[in-house]
């Protein structure tokens, strides 16, 4: 039999923020930091720490309890947290894991002295697959510990609340506590992590609460930089700005030398703000599908004109979504509002979508409406075209000539490249929140590959919560006249021009 250590160090108290979080018995709490804070490693300890905290069974006086470790894929569950884990609870003392989906590690510790026997089953999850969806559906669990919470949409969390606290069973003492952790490097102002820790913050008996760590790293002014070999002396040049290691970063005893000295090296401002900073923010991925979009010269406030038409673009599907634009007298297109839903039936979209065009645009009388051709081929449930459907509802909606990507693509670029009065020929009004958030990386191509000096990419961009919305748009100005202006042809000739005069070209 493996012998156990004597004592697993679950002290934490150098990192103030992490303290407070391993602390706190809120049902769901969240801890936020940059790379290196070791909030990842807490969040695994908690693991260990509650179920010795769990009370002994009235049978036989043993803890038990039960943990599901949930993270976005299994190459991440694999190389990432799985490696945070087996830091502290290594096969060749706690017992080798059960490697194949979903892996399960069992840690067990007889009872000594006074010390009731330990039993904690923890199974590591990805969500990923459906298949694994829906195992989590059936879990009965004492707690939940989800890393990197922003790569997961909030209903894993909801899913989640449903499952805690069903074991032990009452026969075994049932829960001493129950609830959600979840660890996370920062997100963007417009994530549901962000807004239940900053606006909405649920409170009450299974209370909300969230831990910010403090940044990695500190921005320094330009004007407190040395002149003279800044980098000799601590300082980082990072994304066009100079940067110093924080004091009071949490676990730097834990890291190298020149931990963020290094990890700096190369990236842009805004992966530093969030992995090093520590601050919200949107971190492009992968290649945009819109390079051409600058949302700090082509994001406006702007108002609806009542004298012009609105085009209006339609993405169908289990998502539907709609962008409302115009084309002003000058051929610059003012995209006014969005639509962007989740999980969202045909019927329910197309009451919103009219209940949007009357309160967003009330004095308009003319609307262009075009949407994805795929639209035309029958839905089961409705026994007629998504074109019909609409056309039921008193909407009369048109398909675009083509969905090809290419085409849709461009059909966007085109007027971003263009310069109308001294502006782009592209603007999109600041509330499209989400259709600026497509348009600056959200909506974008996988990298797949990197080698012989090039990155490569997917042929295909990613479709997620971005792309309907950026597809919608494609729709819209597709229809709305790009598609015109990209097709209109040019005179040719069958027979070569004669000049009818003699002339000498180097005069």
């Amino acid at each position: 039999m493996i012998e156990k250590p004597d004592k697993l160090n679950l002290d934490f108290s150098t990192s103030p923020t992490v303290w407070k979080f391993l602390k706190d018995d809120s049902f769901v709490r969240g801890l936020i930091g940059p790379v290196g804070s070791g909030k990842s490693y807490a969040s695994c300890a908690e693991v260990f720490k509650r179920a010795v905290q769990q009370k002994p069974s009235p049978r036989d006086g043993v803890r038990y309890s039960r943990f599901v470790v949930v993270r976005n894929s299994y190459p991440m569950l694999k190389t990432t947290t799985i490696k945070t884990w087996l830091e502290l609870f290594p096969e060749n003392i706690w017992g080798g894991l059960h490697w194949s989906p979903p892996i399960k590690h069992h840690l067990k510790l007889p009872a000594r002295g006074n010390a009731s026997g330990i039993d904690c089953e923890v199974i590591f999850l990805a969500l990923d697959q459906p298949k694994d969806t829906r195992k989590l559906l059936s879990l009965e669990l004492t707690g939940a510990f989800v890393n990197e919470a922003r790569e997961l949409p909030k209903a894993v969390i909801d899913g989640l609340s449903h499952r805690v606290g069903r074991y032990p069973s009452m026969a075994d003492g049932g829960c001493t506590w129950r609830g959600i952790w979840m660890d996370s490097n920062p997100c963007d102002d417009d994530h549901w992590m962000y807004k239940l820790a900053e606006k909405e913050k649920p409170k009450g008996k299974f209370a909300w609460r969230f831990y910010r760590q403090p940044g990695g790293v500190l921005e320094v002014p330009l004007k407190d930089v040395p002149k003279e070999i800044p980098e000799a002396q601590g300082y980082i040049s990072a994304g066009g700005r100079w940067f110093k290691t924080n004091p009071k970063a949490e676990n730097l005893h834990n890291l190298p030398d020149g931990y963020y000295d290094q990890l700096l090296g190369g990236k842009n401002l805004d992966w530093v703000r969030c992995y090093a900073e520590g601050k919200y923010t949107y971190v492009q991925e992968g290649r945009p599908v819109w390079p051409e979009y600058d949302d700090s010269t082509m994001s406006a406030d702007l108002e609806v004109d009542e004298n012009i038409p609105v085009q209006v673009g339609l993405d169908f599907g289990l998502t539907p979504s709609a962008v409302f634009a115009q084309k002003m007298p000058n051929g610059a297109w003012h995209v006014l509002h969005e639509i962007v839903t989740f999980d969202m039936g045909l019927d329910r979209f197309v009451n919103l979508l009219k209940s949007e065009m009357a309160i967003r645009f009330p004095k308009n009388n003319e609307f262009m409406v075009w949407g994805d051709p795929a639209g035309a081929s029958r839905e089961g449930i409705y026994e007629q075209t998504s074109f019909e459907f609409l056309k039921t509802n008193g909407i009369l909606a048109r398909p675009t000539a083509t969905n090809d990507f290419k085409v849709r693509r461009e059909a966007v670029a085109m007027p971003m490249n263009r310069l109308i009065q001294g502006k782009p020929g592209f603007l999109v009004n600041r509330k499209c929140l989400r259709l600026r958030k497509s348009l600056s990386g959200g909506y974008h191509f996988t990298r797949v590959a990197v080698g012989a000096g090039q990155e490569r990419f997917r042929d295909k961009p990613n479709k997620n919560e971005h792309s309907h919305v950026g597809d919608s748009l494609g729709y819209c100005l597709l229809g709305g006249g790009e598609m015109r202006r990209m097709t209109r042809g040019t005179k040719t000739f069958s027979q070569p021009v004669v000049a009818q005069t003699d002339f000498n070209v180097f005069a």
